[in-house]
Formats: C-alpha cells, sequence, structure tokens
C-alpha cells in the first residue's frame, strides 16, 4: 500500500474505530501524518498514526532541527493488525518541518512522512485609506499597503504607483513576526492633501519569487453621495451607578463614506486611544448607503461624580469645515446658553407685544370714550339752543308781517 502522501487533522471528534480483518500474513502499516486545527500557540504537538500492520513491532523516529522536541511512542493495539501512534511536541512556534520515518521490519517498509508545524494560508495584501483625522486635522494623509501570511520579509519587495505620477514617492516599511510563524509587511506612503481629495489614485505592488505573478491592489477615494454622521452621547445605565467604572457611548450614524475618526476628551483634553473603543463601520439597514459605529469610554466613579465633562468628538468628510462635531456629556446637563438667550429673547419681545396692546386698547376705550362725551354735550347744546330761540324767532316773524299789511 505504497500510496500517495495522506493527512489526517487532529479536531475534537468521536474515537475513530479501528477495524481488522483476521490475517496471520505479513503486512506494511500505513502511515499517516497528524497536526492540529489550529496551531496558535506554543508549545505544538505533531503526530503519526500507523496502523493495519502486522506483526509488531514498527520503529518511529522523528527527524527535525529544531533543538527544543520531545518524542513520544505509544503501544501497539489490536490483536491481530496492529495501529500505534508517535507523537513530537515543540517549545517553541516556528515554520519549521518535522519527518515522520517509520521502518516495519518484517515487510521491509520504510517511510519519510514531513509536516509542516504551520502552513501559511497564501499571502495577502491590504490597502487602508487615509484617516480623516490624519486629513483633515493633522493635514498629513497616509496609505497604508500591508502583506500579510508571508513566511519570511526576505526578497519580499514593495512597490508605490501613483495614477499620473510614477513613482508615488518614498514609502516607510516595517516588518513583524507573529506566534503563528508568519511574517507581515507594512508599507506607509505620504501623499498629498489636495490629490487625496481630487480622487488621485494610487497601487501597491507586491512581489516575491515564490509568487506566480505580483500582487496588485489600487486604491481611490470613495465614489458615492456624501452623508454626514449624526452624534449621539448616552449617559452610563442605571445599573452601573454603584459601580467604579462608567461607561460612556457614543453613537455614529447615517453617515458615507465608512472613513471616519472618533476622539474622546476629558474638560477639552485629548483622551489618549488607549483607554476608548471604536467599533469598526457596520452597514446599516434598510436600502441606503449608510454605515454606524459605537465609541465606548470608561471612566471612573469618581470623575463622574464630580462632574467632568466628556465629549465625543467625530471627523467626517461629509461634514461642514473644519470636519469635525462635537457632542458633550456630564452628570449634571449644562443649560445651553443659545437657547437660553433664545427663550430670554422671546419672551422679552412677548411682554413688549403685550404692553402695546395693553396701550392700543387703553388709547382706543379713552378715544371713545372721549368723542361719546363730546358728541353728548354738542348734543344738548344744540338742543338748547333751539329751546331758547323758537319763540323769539316766532314773534319777529309776526311783526314783519303785520307791518306789510
Amino acid at each position: 500500500m505504497k500510496n500517495g502522501p495522506r493527512s489526517l487533522t487532529i479536531c475534537p471528534q468521536s474515537p475513530a474505530s479501528v477495524t481488522s480483518t483476521r490475517t496471520t500474513s505479513v503486512q506494511e502499516p500505513s502511515v499517516y501524518p497528524l497536526k492540529p486545527c489550529k496551531a496558535d500557540t506554543a508549545p505544538v504537538t505533531l503526530g503519526c498514526l500507523i496502523k493495519d500492520y502486522f506483526p509488531d513491532p514498527v520503529n518511529v523516529i522523528w527527524h527535525s532541527n529544531s533543538p527544543n522536541m520531545s518524542t513520544v511512542n505509544f503501544p501497539a493495539l489490536g490483536s491481530e493488525l496492529k495501529v500505534t501512534t508517535s507523537q513530537v511536541t515543540t517549545k517553541s512556534k516556528s515554520a519549521k518541518t518535522f519527518t515522520c520515518q517509520v521502518t516495519h521490519a518484517p515487510s521491509g517498509f520504510n517511510s519519510n512522512k514531513t509536516i509542516k508545524e504551520y502552513e501559511p494560508r497564501g499571502v495577502n495584501t491590504y490597502l487602508i485609506p487615509p484617516s480623516p483625522l490624519d486629513l483633515y486635522v493633522r493635514k498629513a494623509p497616509k496609505l497604508t499597503c500591508l502583506v500579510v501570511d508571508l513566511e519570511s520579509k526576505e526578497n519580499v519587495t514593495v512597490t508605490w504607483t501613483q495614477e499620473h505620477r510614477n513613482p508615488a514617492g518614498l514609502a516607510a516599511q516595517s516588518s513583524t513576526r507573529h506566534h503563528n510563524a508568519t511574517t507581515s509587511i507594512t508599507s506607509i506612503l505620504p501623499v498629498d492633501v489636495k490629490d487625496w481629495i481630487e480622487g488621485e489614485g494610487y497601487r501597491c505592488s507586491v512581489n516575491h519569487p515564490q509568487l506566480p505573478r505580483p500582487i496588485v491592489r489600487a486604491i481611490t477615494k470613495a465614489q458615492g453621495q456624501r452623508s454626514a454622521p449624526e452624534v449621539y452621547v448616552f449617559p452610563p445605565p442605571p445599573e452601573e451607578e454603584n459601580k467604579d467604572k462608567h461607561t460612556l457611548t457614543c453613537l455614529i450614524q447615517n453617515f458615507f463614506p465608512e472613513d471616519i475618526s472618533v476622539r474622546w476628551l476629558q474638560d477639552e483634553m485629548l483622551i489618549p486611544n488607549t483607554q476608548h473603543r471604536t467599533t469598526a463601520p457596520l452597514k446599516s439597514n434598510g436600502p441606503g448607503q449608510g454605515f454606524f459605529i459605537f465609541s465606548r469610554l470608561e471612566v471612573t466613579k469618581a470623575h463622574w461624580a464630580q462632574n467632568k465633562k466628556f465629549t465625543c468628538q467625530v471627523i467626517h468628510e461629509a461634514l461642514p469645515e473644519p470636519r469635525t462635531l462635537t457632542k458633550t456629556i456630564s452628570k449634571i446637563p449644562e443649560l445651553d446658553l443659545q437657547d437660553l438667550c433664545a427663550e430670554e429673547a422671546e419672551s422679552e419681545e412677548l411682554e413688549e407685544l403685550w404692553t402695546s396692546i395693553y396701550v392700543f386698547i387703553t388709547l382706543f376705550l379713552l378715544s371713545v370714550s372721549y368723542g361719546a362725551t363730546v358728541t353728548l354735550l354738542k348734543v344738548k347744546w344744540v338742543l338748547s339752543t333751539l329751546t331758547q330761540s323758537t319763540p323769539q324767532t316766532l314773534h319777529d316773524y309776526a311783526n314783519i308781517l303785520q307791518t306789510r299789511a
């Protein structure tokens, strides 16, 4: 049974059953390399499963250039066809290889199975746009090209190009070795504020002798209708009243594009980023293209009781200059002076209006009373005059008639 290499992955499952057939003839073993489902932490244990052989014994030897390893060979099981396992444990996390050499003298079997402690998933490259904080506040935007899952940094080249200029400029590059035996490379390219805002495009090319072709990623300013964020700050929940730490929450929603920066301030002093956490942008429900995030700040019970002012500051390109929006919260809410002044102005205007109405009504009543009084006096005078002058007039008229006769 000298077939191609076979591999089994160790994962939590029910014990495998081993079946055998009655035989007394010599049978060579089948060998399966074993490795963990996940190998994120040290120590790491690898193994070889040797089964379906007869007679006993088999000899297992592990080969590796790792200095810190220990091996265990377990006794064979089975009355006829045998099964056994051998394992090796390494204390350090690395990408080194281990070889399980199995020999079975009765059948003349000799096999080597090579196992890599960790096999990279394949190189991936990601482009990260400038943060609104760097772009609009610090005025120093930069693009980041992140290359992950490399076996090493050797012979890896990262090249930047600009759509209307080649090359794009000088980039700063660094590498990091991770616990899972992979290497990542970060290349940071400073860009011009005006170029980025006007939609200039950039490309990051990653090349390595083992890659079939270079990996190229392109990036430019996001397209689409801009939407300014709505910002709401919530006080600590009542359940935290007796706790030493209180949680403030800032909800930022309905913004586009998704690039956004959030900072917290205490009494107008910037709070370090290590003291608060902000979620990645999430797509809002519905047909729109908006996003939302939450930012969480823990404050001490003493600071909250002292009525310290905490501010959630949001930076986004859809906001009016200077591209920032702030919301402040404290245990005792502040009176909004602008609203207070507006209320006072409205109250004064209302008082002036009522005063004018009162004066108008008073003058109107006075004018009506005056007119009525004058009219009454005139009527009395006319009636009095008529009463006194009528007899004299008749007498004079009679005298005139007599004279003419």
